[in-house]
């Protein structure tokens, strides 16, 4: 099978005096930012969705992260619309929950563009790869495979009328995504678990074979990280360490590690001034023995005394 090759490019200046933000090639003329704000209620503790997308476009963010599982499109749809910022300057992601038929797909789809107050989506992603949600991450591997295909097929329709732009999946592990390839589909995006301390290099690789690029959940092992996956937080000594010999926030060294191997990250913060680190977090660049430390990282365990 040919692969098709996903391009890393620098974006235009995002605003002045930092660093570009790199963008990735999904297919002709679409670029995604490298850097996504998602719409979780627990990843804004302390705001409105519509605020949080409101500062994080104003500060100069581009690409916001969605989900029909988030129960937040219509007020992240608000925070785009306050922006005042044109829609093709935006990058909009959203999810449908899993593999729900060809039908259904289309027609959920029509009511999120409704619900956002857009009239298309620049990636349209399958949420997770099980028919029964309980079934993941472990149990339903390639039960619900037929399901997953007529779900494909829809969201291939839903692309080639231009009310999206790129398509892809989350949560799907290697066989999964292969299902896809094999049956000669193209995702061109993977959104997984994916943070210091719980990240697996080997899949990654395979993914890149397979010509699907890597997007990152629970990119600071912060509150979104899930199914006791092990992790490394931002108030680690280990990672402060290095923030420190930058001048850098962890959070920023965190998220361009993640970036400069090559998979995009997803933040979000209710804090102007931890979205503008966010931001900047290309200001700066780690050293190739930095971001092989980075890599070695795992979490630290108790230790306890007997």
């Amino acid at each position: 099978m040919t692969t098709r090759l996903l391009t890393l490019v620098l974006s235009r200046s995002i605003f002045s005096g930092h660093a570009e933000i790199p963008e990735q090639v999904l297919g002709p003329n679409v670029s995604m930012p490298m850097l996504a704000f998602g719409t979780m209620t627990m990843s804004n503790k302390g705001c409105a969705v519509k605020e949080a997308v409101q500062q994080w476009l104003q500060l100069g963010g581009r690409h916001v992260d969605m989900s029909l599982l988030y129960k937040t499109e219509p007020d992240a749809g608000e925070g785009i619309k306050a922006s005042g910022l044109p829609r093709n300057e935006l990058f909009l992601t959203t999810k449908i929950e899993g593999p729900i038929g060809f039908n259904q797909t289309l027609e959920q789809v029509s009511g999120d563009l409704l619900k956002v107050g857009v009239e298309y989506f620049d990636l349209l992603l399958i949420h997770f790869p099980c028919p029964d949600f309980k079934d993941f991450p472990n149990k339903c591997n390639s039960t619900g495979k037929q399901e997953r295909l007529d779900t494909w097929r829809g969201l291939e329709v839903l692309k080639s009328e231009g009310k999206v732009r790129a398509i892809g999946v989350s949560n799907f592990n290697q066989d999964q995504v292969e299902e896809l390839t094999e049956a000669g589909y193209q995702p061109a995006v993977n959104q997984v678990q994916w943070h210091l301390g719980y990240h697996n290099d080997t899949f990654l690789h395979e993914m890149t074979k397979l010509g699907v690029h890597v997007e990152a959940w629970a990119s600071l092992a912060g509150p979104t990280k899930s199914h006791n996956v092990p992790g490394v937080g931002l108030d680690d000594d280990r990672l402060r360490k290095v923030a420190g010999s930058y001048n850098a926030s962890t959070a920023q060294v965190a998220l361009q590690w993640s970036v400069r191997k090559g998979v995009t990250p997803v933040t979000a913060s209710c804090s102007k001034d931890h979205v503008l680190a966010d931001l900047s977090a290309f200001d700066f660049d780690l050293s190739a023995q930095d971001l092989l430390y980075l890599d070695s990282l795992q979490e630290k365990t108790l230790e306890l005394l007997v």
